[in-house]
């Protein structure tokens, strides 16, 4: 951040008459090269051997390094600011007041512990009160409102085919375990998450007096089984046509009078002639089994998942449940402790209120304008590499260079900033958590059938991530990743275009990846392709799942080539589109040295280092399973084995373990 120690190399001037060796600051040196190992074999452990066979993950974490575990330390910052602002009393109604009361309340946990789950139990004497099937879906719907969702999922955004209009969308839902595979898969590693959850259940059914846990935890996870069957895989769902469904709400309730449709949208208020069900298979098998499934098997589902969404905002022995459930599913060996948890909440429900703080006390203001440049410059050299394209037509990279000029770009933090219209307790944390997950829904559901809210932030401005919006055609990239080893203004731009540089490559090609491509300009899931085009672009994507689908991760376990494509594809672009970008620099036409590296040396090792992650196996097995990036080392060696400057700047040759031959190069964009 801007407190660090500045660096020195930016006062040298890169020109062909002064060619003595410029000054390296320690903090974007690269030290710990295994010379050992050739670029050409392993380039991501030939720049973080040393590192990764040194590091210790925390115990009461399941990795470490950059990306989303450089969150680890930044939650470090805003445990600084909460603490502060916790200790004195603010006036009511202040961003100040709300952040700091609410992690007050969820620091006491003697407060908490003594209520145990007595705040819970008017909730759960609703679920034994229910009498019939409609009662089911009248609590489900009730519940809705405070963020305590099981069967139904829904949500407000804009319509695929009409970018301009939000509308409503719901999909499956209903599972307690992470993806529909772990009801089915049977080898160990699975088998042992299967067991761990169904401990889980009956450990919060214990804890909640209730008897006979464990027979009703076979009867959540039965239905949870029926209800996996009529999921679709995540492969599936990234068939982003065969996920849009639009359907009248008459015709919902005609094909799912259990549901009730009509009634919920009205209890929820929410006014909708057409909703767009993108799974209809797995509300079809919900109606079936509110008519087939015992009342009581569905008071005891209710019970379970009830128990299971609010837990963490319970007593102690809750919290410890959750911890010996996710220590199977994520390797983690001991629980954070509570103000680091607490942290996560107050970025997860006051986040933009929390950012603000961030922003003020972290953020250096010239970063902002300076990212804003660089993106601007991908942005150009994006625009360079369409040019020269071999595979696409002239009519096509007309359209292509439309909608790459219409991106939006987000820096740093909104414009606008979100404020949140809630009364928050020093002492009722509880309650402070349903009020912030009411104010989530209402905030969430207000946009419906109106334009979308372009001021809108998917993410906190304090939160180490970036991404790309298709219906909104827009690049964000908040705060949080503008710090090394992403970003450092004072760096040199080897370093930098290697770094966040990349990154802004990567949500560039977002917007042409094999889903994004399916948007127009304007966010519409509209073609815009030529036939033989996008014939081209579908054998390309194909190249890549079925290289990646080769690539290694813990022993048997590979890839999932199909799930990570969009991902893979960013990667492959961003580096090419980051490196164009760096050779219109000046440093990236010169070849002075820096600590004994090239820029072109210094560029492929930045992209090394922002990868720079180890994590328990646990956590990577669930990680290949549910996430749509590949893992760190394959983010690097990926995309460097199809991309001939890095070839040529390690005179990488036949027989290197990652060489492919020009013709075996996979260029997209």
């Amino acid at each position: 951040m801007k407190k660090m120690l500045p660096l020195a190399i930016l006062a040298i001037a890169f020109t062909s008459c002064k060619k003595e060796q410029p000054t390296e600051s320690p903090k974007i040196a690269y030290t710990g090269i295994t010379e050992s190992i050739k670029p050409g074999d392993n380039f991501f452990m030939r720049v973080n051997k040393v590192w990764y066979d040194s590091i210790q993950i925390a115990e009461d974490q399941v990795g470490v390094g950059s990306y989303s575990f450089l969150n680890i330390p930044q939650k470090k910052l805003l445990q600084n600011i909460l603490e502060e602002v916790s200790a004195t009393e603010h006036e009511a109604g202040t961003v100040e007041q709300k952040v700091g009361d609410f992690y007050a309340s969820g620091m006491d946990t003697a407060q908490i512990n003594k209520r145990g789950y007595e705040p819970l139990k008017p909730i759960l004497e609703r679920i034994n009160a229910i009498s019939d099937a409609k009662g089911v879906m009248d609590f489900v719907t009730e519940e809705m409102e405070t963020g305590n969702n099981s069967v139904i999922a829904l949500r407000v955004s804009p319509d695929n085919k009409n970018s301009s209009l939000n509308i409503l969308h719901v999909s499956q839902s209903g599972l307690g375990l992470p993806d529909r595979d772990y009801y089915f898969k049977t080898d160990s590693a699975t088998v042992g998450i299967q067991n761990a959850y169904k401990k889980y259940i009956p450990a919060l059914f214990e804890l909640a007096d209730h008897e006979n846990g464990t027979e009703k935890a076979e009867t959540v996870y039965e239905m949870e089984k029926q209800l996996a069957e009529s999921h679709k895989t995540r492969i599936e769902r990234r068939n982003i046509k065969a996920n849009y469904n639009k359907f009248s709400v008459a015709d919902m309730s005609k094909d799912n009078p259990k549901i009730g449709w009509t009634e919920m949208l009205t209890t929820l208020k929410l006014e909708a002639d057409s909703v767009d069900v993108q799974q209809p298979a797995y509300y079809t098998k919900l109606n079936d089994m509110l008519g087939t499934t015992s009342l009581e098997d569905w008071k005891t589902y209710l019970m379970a998942h009830t128990l299971d969404n609010y837990a963490n905002f319970l007593s102690t022995p809750f919290e410890k449940a959750v911890f010996e459930y996710n220590k199977v599913l994520l390797g983690q060996s001991e629980q954070q402790p509570r103000a680091k948890l607490m942290v996560q909440q107050v970025d997860r429900m006051l986040g933009f209120a929390l950012g603000q703080l961030y922003v003020k006390r972290y953020f250096d203001e010239e970063d902002k304008k300076r990212v804003a440049d660089l993106v601007n410059n991908l942005q150009k050299a994006f625009e360079n590499r369409m040019s020269k394209l071999d595979w696409m037509s002239d009519s096509t990279k007309t359209k292509a260079k439309e909608k790459l000029y219409a991106i939006t770009k987000k820096v740093g933090y909104p414009d606008v900033w979100r404020e949140y219209d809630v009364t928050i307790g020093r002492d009722t944390y509880f309650e402070n958590v349903v009020t912030l997950q009411k104010n989530a829904y209402e905030y969430r559901i207000k946009n419906l059938n109106k334009a979308p809210n372009k001021e809108e932030w998917g993410t906190t401005p304090s939160t180490v991530t970036a991404y790309y919006n298709a219906s909104l055609n827009e690049i964000v990239f908040p705060a949080g990743i503008l710090q090394f080893p992403y970003f450092d203004k004072e760096a040199d731009d080897a370093v930098n275009y290697g770094g966040i540089g990349m990154v802004i490559g990567h949500e560039l090609t977002h917007a042409f990846d094999d889903n994004g491509s399916q948007y127009d300009k304007d966010g519409n899931l509209k073609n815009w392709w030529t036939e033989d085009d996008l014939t081209k672009f579908k054998a390309k994507t194909q190249q890549l799942i079925d290289r990646y689908s080769t690539f290694t991760v813990l022993d048997s376990v590979y890839v999932k080539g199909a799930l990570t494509i969009g991902e893979n594809t960013a990667d492959n672009g961003g580096i090419a589109i980051a490196y164009d970008a760096f050779k219109l620099t000046q440093q990236g036409q010169d070849t002075v040295r820096i600590g004994d590296y090239t820029p072109d040396e210094r560029f492929f090792m930045s992209i090394a280092r922002i990868w720079r992650v180890k994590v328990r196996d646990e956590f990577m097995r669930n990680y290949v399973n549910t996430n749509p990036h590949s893992p760190a080392i394959w983010r690097v060696n990926g995309p460097l084995m199809n991309f001939t400057p890095f070839y040529e700047t390690f005179d990488l040759q036949p027989g290197d373990q990652n060489f492919k031959s020009e013709e075996e190069r996979i260029k997209i964009w």
